[in-house]
């Protein structure tokens, strides 16, 4: 390596996480077009995924360097540090002994003599899991720097000892095994070692064909495969399964229904609205635990993790129907804690540890005190300002617990990016200050995931941030100290700031800008909702009479008095009303189609037209039909006279929902499988429909 003039303006690079320190020191190196990997680390660390991820990147990012010599990489071993800790320097070669060769020093692994180390690139760490960050973050160094890279020394580990994602696989889209590959990819590249996928009906369990059938479900071969992918790449696979709540699917078959709170409902038309309402298996019901408990048996041995996610959150039905009958001297809280214990007692049994959702327990001490002392709290708050109350409730018992925001893509096509940057800084802030051992982002899909989880990966990003390095600066820039970095605050400077990385780092696109031009895309260009378009159509129960559990749960959206359906006028008289009380927003249809057609140019210019670039041109074209949807909807509601010019135009409007579909129907395909893709297409066509027949 060529040692270079002194520079005193050193590029400052872009890192996702940001380092715990960064200090650059003065000139640069240049590599060299054959830059070697050299190991000197114990031979039992399992690195030979990310050194191959290593050596891609040089090739392809350094093999036209115009330098001559050949350079190396050294990884070792430095038993000073944390095991997830580790260290980068990049200096110039200095230490030559007297024949010109380069002085050999203690690698610190005591496993033979050590080889010469002395070049300018070395990446140290206390264990295999600190070396594997160390080498990522040399990666996106590379990424940024090819040629030329800054003389500096990096000093890191992180905040939360796990740092772990859960991606909704089940109500609606159900990936391919190769995306789901990807994201671990991705995963481990801004360095994550905990992936979920959420699981209540879509995965082919032996004995439940009734439930899965026609969702294309996860095989165990497809689990099995991953789990090996993601081991490899230093991420647990962690079983995440609907167990005790969310049994739509579930306690709509005939073989199961009976196991259910309310089982004369199974039969009810299929209802996005209704899936996340209710649901729950009857805990005073031997049989149902028994129901669960196999479902843990047969999922259990496809996953090494030694840990468990049974789910339990949002036991709405609890107590409230057949387990009052089964067991009438029992209290909620005895009928959920026993019914948790003997799934803990299952896991138990099988070696694993629990993890739960917390929030049925949180809601009353009774049912914490009741629960076993083992399970990880999984705390889950989802909006911007949070109850931060909640986690030190959970610290101040001595419960272990992980914090759980949201990237908060549930219900819409652009994720909200805003509310999830405030939403996991909060959480991060609240977790480490009340001793939270790990964070869990979440990525839900709700009403049919009409969202692509290609657009999490910001607020992907915004996790890995806050959970390797949050802090008061938000970005994490100059927590160490000695970062000669910009400092930056929490709000909105924060958030712009990491944006600007995640467009320079992730979007390739030197400006910064592309992902500010998004997150103002989501934030400001949405006059009528994806889950407000479902809830206007299934307030029909299919028979044009009013569904009333989806009315009921549609009152219950809003401020007491503010929405009140009439069960006697019927459906239409409904859905008036749902449209008016919305007028406001479905009135900003203008503004916002202006900015989505401001938004989408902006992005494709400094795309250039890649993948992303069209999946957002998709979406955007989807929110700007939605948006002429809401208005369309609108003037029907306030029941304006109807013309011929008005006639036409919703014609046209329905072919051009229909044509968008199959838009987003191929990319939809592109990293999922069909599964439920139908019941988008349903509320699509039926919304065309409605536009042609010209009434609510």
């Amino acid at each position: 390596m060529g040692k270079e003039p002194n520079v005193n303006a050193t590029k400052r690079l872009d890192f996702i996480p940001y380092p715990s320190s960064v200090r650059y020191l003065d000139g640069e190196v240049r590599l060299g077009p054959q830059t070697g990997i050299a190991n000197q680390f114990p031979t039992d660390w399992a690195l030979d995924v990310p050194i191959r991820q290593l050596a891609d990147e040089l090739r392809c990012d350094c093999g036209s360097s115009s330098a001559q010599s050949s350079d190396v990489v050294v990884l070792t071993a430095d038993r000073r540090l944390a095991d997830d800790e580790y260290t980068i320097d990049i200096h110039h070669i200095d230490g030559m002994d007297g024949d010109g060769e380069p002085e050999a020093r203690d690698n610190g692994v005591g496993s033979g003599p050590a080889a010469p180390v002395s070049a300018s690139i070395a990446i140290a760490a206390g264990g295999e899991a600190g070396l594997r960050y160390g080498i990522q973050t040399f990666r996106q160094i590379i990424r940024q720097s090819p040629h030329t890279l800054p003389c500096l020394h990096v000093q890191d580990k992180p905040t939360f000892a796990t740092r772990a994602y859960s991606l909704d696989v089940t109500r609606g889209r159900v990936p391919t095994l190769r995306f789901l590959q990807w994201f671990a990819d991705q995963l481990a590249f801004y360095k994550y070692n905990q992936f979920q996928l959420y699981v209540e009906h879509a995965f082919a369990f032996k004995g439940l064909s009734e439930s899965w059938r026609g969702t294309d479900p996860l095989t165990a071969e497809d689990i099995t495969q991953l789990d090996r992918y993601c081991a490899a790449r230093g991420i647990e696979l962690v079983p995440s399964l609907a167990t005790f709540g969310h049994m739509y699917m579930n306690l709509r078959t005939r073989s199961y229904r009976a196991l259910g709170e309310f089982p004369e409902e199974a039969d009810r038309p299929f209802s996005f609205v209704e899936r996340q309402e209710h649901h729950t298996l009857n805990a005073a019901d031997p049989r149902a635990l028994r129901f669960a408990q196999g479902l843990i048996d047969q999922y259990i041995p496809l996953f090494r993790s030694r840990c468990f996610n049974i789910g339990g959150d949002e036991t709405f039905d609890l107590g409230r129907g057949q387990s009052a009958k089964d067991a009438p001297g029992m209290s909620r809280s005895e009928l959920y804690a026993g019914f948790v214990t003997g799934l803990c007692r299952t896991l138990s049994e099988h070696g694993r540890m629990p993890m739960l959702w917390a929030d049925i327990a949180l809601e009353s001490p009774e049912t914490m005190a009741l629960l076993p002392r083992d399970i990880i709290m999984l705390n889950w708050m989802y909006e911007p300002d949070i109850d931060e109350s909640k986690v030190r409730a959970l610290a101040e018992q001595g419960r272990r617990q992980f914090v759980c925001p949201a990237v908060r893509t549930w219900n819409r096509l652009f994720p909200d990016f805003a509310g999830a940057w405030a939403n996991i800084t909060h959480m991060a802030e609240a977790g480490r200050k009340y001793g939270a051992e790990g964070m869990l982002v979440t990525d839900w899909g709700d009403y049919g995931n009409v969202n692509d989880p290609r657009l999490s990966l910001p607020g992907l990003c915004y996790g890995a941030q806050q959970s390797w390095n949050p802090g008061e600066l938000g970005t994490g820039e100059n927590r160490g100290g000695d970062t000669d970095g910009t400092m930056e605050a929490v709000g909105a400077s924060g958030f712009e700031a990491m944006n600007a990385r995640i467009s320079r780092l992730v979007y390739d696109d030197p400006s910064g800008r592309v992902m500010g031009e998004l997150a103002l895309l989501a934030g400001s260009t949405t006059s009528f909702t994806w889950d407000l378009a479902v809830q206007v159509l299934e307030l029909d129960a299919g028979d044009g009479s009013l569904n009333t559990q989806v009315a009921a749960r549609v009152e219950r959206m809003y401020d007491r008095g503010v929405l009140a359906f009439d069960r006697v006028q019927g459906c239409a008289d409904a859905r008036r009303r749902l449209l008016i009380a919305n007028r406001d927003m479905i009135l900003k249809r203008d503004a916002c189609n202006r900015r989505l057609d401001e938004g989408e140019r902006a992005i494709r210019a400094a795309l250039n037209g890649d993948r992303t670039s069209v999946l957002i041109q998709v979406m955007v074209e989807g929110q700007r039909l939605l948006n002429d949807l809401g208005v369309e909807l609108l003037t029907m509601a306030e029941r304006s006279a109807d013309t011929a010019s008005w006639t036409e135009r919703r014609y046209q409007l329905a072919a051009q929902l229909e044509l968008w579909f199959e838009r987003y129907r191929r990319s939809w395909l592109e990293i999922g499988r069909p599964a439920e893709l139908d019941r988008i297409a349903h509320v699509i066509w039926s919304h065309a429909d409605i536009l042609r027949a010209g009434e609510l």
